[in-house]
């Protein structure tokens, strides 16, 4: 027996890849995303909190940003798709570099554009920075999603769920705290300094996502293997160069589409699961949007009567829960495997219950409230655990060169149903009172929970069955 065939040796390094950790979690490039998203992100919503106040003390009207904020919805709705595109032909880390940077300089330059003005203030110039920085977060978020298994390819499906669980953890925090401090920041500095700090984080997160080591997604092979019928679907696909760039046949818009007829035709015939599954978790993402953006300060503000200040707290609570949920969804990462996304969808449905019965029972709007908020903070850390399930089970089943294309038409899914949750329960908010809505909600998500059960126990199987995760 030949000593060296049980003991094989390590694959060579071709000098610019070096050798993962073990624990890819505690690896340089891993931490270096997992910091880059949180800065991004702080950076986003301390933009956001300033335009929001500072478009409020302008104008006295909220409808003018509430306006503003739904025109940027639109390219990420379009868009998405095309970013995917993106992602899964250059380079994931340039891509990121790019438009992290590109995000600093447009908010410098709208910075520079309301200093030189007189007054200041321009609402077209605002509509526009947010617009523009829509367009760029819809290439932006399919390729961090198709680099965060790229970057644990191999470690196992537990491990990029903790993975997930972790991002979402600093995701959470970094959302939070603008909304804590960045009222003080803008009653004492005013919105020229926050428009510094959320440049600064842009331009430090592309710098530190300069030192992450992806290599382009058509150098390594697929972490599925791809079906024979797929195989046509490649001849749009970059080619690598020497110097390291792509270029397609193609080139043109044909191309880019038939990337994205191909993702639909792998969802479609090949991996139907995967699709049942993106279009039942934009159906929850309906019920929570409407639930907590439309329910949870209607019911606060216009049906128990409480001031600002009190929504204000009540928001901060909601806020430490999701963050609480994804520290809980991190540490159980490992059991949350795609089979229990039934359990964790009755949950979901089962905690919005006690509100509801708290708006039907004789009770003080105190009390009321204490329910409501209860209530809501659980479904916080409902919601952390169907993402830690959902969103890794799409990502391992994917192939690596297709990952960033059906993440996009995932966020394309959700996003659209944000806008329709939001009309649905702010009618029905004003025609159906409060407790049956509630309650309404609980049982369709417990229904849906139900119904999709043989789905996850056999997810896999089936069809499915030929393609095996590589985890």
């Amino acid at each position: 027996m030949h000593r060296h065939s049980t003991n094989p040796r390590p694959a060579p390094n071709n000098g610019h890849l070096p050798r993962r950790p073990a624990n890819q979690l505690l690896g340089r490039d891993y931490i270096l995303l997992v910091m880059g998203q949180g800065l991004s992100l702080f950076g986003s919503m301390m933009l956001r909190f300033a335009m929001s106040m500072w478009v409020l003390d302008e104008t006295g009207s909220a409808t003018v940003f509430a306006s503003v904020l739904a025109a940027a919805i639109v390219p990420t709705i379009l868009l998405s798709p095309f970013g995917g595109v993106l992602a899964d032909r250059v380079n994931r880390r340039t891509i990121m570099v790019a438009l992290d940077a590109g995000s600093g300089l447009l908010v410098l330059a709208a910075a520079s554009w309301f200093a030189v003005q007189d007054g200041g203030f321009s609402i077209i110039a605002v509509g526009a920075l947010m617009v523009s920085l829509s367009v760029l977060s819809a290439f932006e978020t399919p390729t961090v999603q198709a680099a965060l298994p790229q970057l644990l390819r191999g470690s196992g499906e537990a491990v990029i769920r903790r993975g997930m669980a972790v991002i979402n953890q600093v995701q959470q925090l970094s959302s939070l705290l603008p909304s804590f401090i960045g009222g003080a920041l803008y009653g004492l500095i005013g919105i020229g300094p926050l428009l510094g700090v959320t440049i600064a984080c842009f331009f430090c997160t592309a710098a530190l996502e300069c030192f992450i080591r992806l290599e382009p997604p058509h150098e390594n092979e697929p972490r599925e293997p791809i079906p024979p019928t797929m195989d046509h679907a490649h001849s749009d696909r970059p080619t690598p160069q020497s110097d390291g760039t792509e270029t397609s046949p193609s080139g043109t818009a044909r191309g880019w589409i038939s990337d994205i007829a191909a993702a639909l035709r792998f969802l479609t015939h090949e991996r139907p699961n995967i699709l049942r599954l993106m279009l039942l978790a934009s159906v929850i993402n309906l019920f929570a949007v409407g639930y907590s953006a439309v329910g949870f300060p209607f019911m606060i503000r216009t049906v128990l009567g409480f001031d600002a200040a009190v929504y204000g707290i009540c928001d901060g609570i909601i806020g430490i829960a999701a963050v609480i949920g994804a520290i809980l969804a991190g540490l159980f990462a490992a059991a949350l495997t795609i089979d229990r996304m039934p359990t964790a969808m009755a949950a979901l449905g089962a905690v919005i219950l006690p509100a509801g019965i708290g708006f039907l029972l004789p009770l003080g709007n105190m009390a009321k409230l204490i329910a409501l908020v209860s209530s809501c903070c659980l479904v916080s850390l409902a919601c952390s655990f169907t993402n830690i399930i959902a969103i890794p089970a799409i990502q391992i089943r994917t192939p690596e060169t297709m990952t960033g294309k059906v993440m996009s038409l995932l966020a394309s899914f959700a996003t659209c149903t944000q806008p329709l949750g939001q009309m649905l329960y702010g009618w029905l908010y004003d025609t159906v009172a409060p407790e049956w809505i509630l309650v309404g909600t609980a049982a369709a998500i417990l229904m849906l929970s139900a119904v999709s059960a043989p789905l996850f126990a056999h997810f896999d199987g089936r069809r499915d069955e030929h393609v095996t995760p590589c985890v």
